[in-house]
């Protein structure tokens, strides 16, 4: 929320100092430009992470506060030891997604600090495939 006000100050100042609507469009199109190539890097750091990751089977235990963020993620326990998903759970249908009466694949990371579930192995797949769309289409524009 913070983010959004501190943008549309800035765009209110540059329109008071007479800064022209295209050069604030354009510095719009590149500053979502770059957020969508952060976001992408950033799947893709998870997805080689995920490649290095080992197979267990866990059961799901818990939604809480994550220990490194604000948000809310699933806990799984995996051979007596809790540990936490790498992405916010999935707010919708969480009652069909997080079910603890059956054990679930889940990928344990190499230092052992937290997992990734089949809701996080499908974004961080679909953050590579994108990346990869991403690359080869703006090789096409470029050529």
């Amino acid at each position: 929320m913070e983010f959004i006000l501190v943008i549309a100050i800035i765009v209110v100042l540059c329109l008071i100092i007479g800064v022209k609507a295209i050069y604030l469009i354009a510095a719009a199109a590149a500053l979502a430009g770059l957020i969508y190539a952060a976001s992408l890097l950033l799947l893709d750091f998870f997805f080689v992470r995920l490649l290095f990751s080992k197979k267990h089977k866990a059961v799901f235990s818990r939604i809480d506060k994550s220990p490194r963020s604000s948000f809310k993620v699933a806990y799984y326990t995996i051979d007596e030891t809790e540990y936490p998903n790498v992405f916010p759970e999935e707010g919708f249908f969480r009652s069909k997604f997080y079910r603890s009466d059956r054990k679930s694949t889940v990928y344990l990371t190499k230092n052992k600090k937290y997992v990734y579930d089949k809701f996080s192995c499908a974004t961080c797949t679909i953050g590579f495939l994108f990346t990869i769309a991403t690359a080869a289409a703006v090789i096409i524009i470029l050529r």
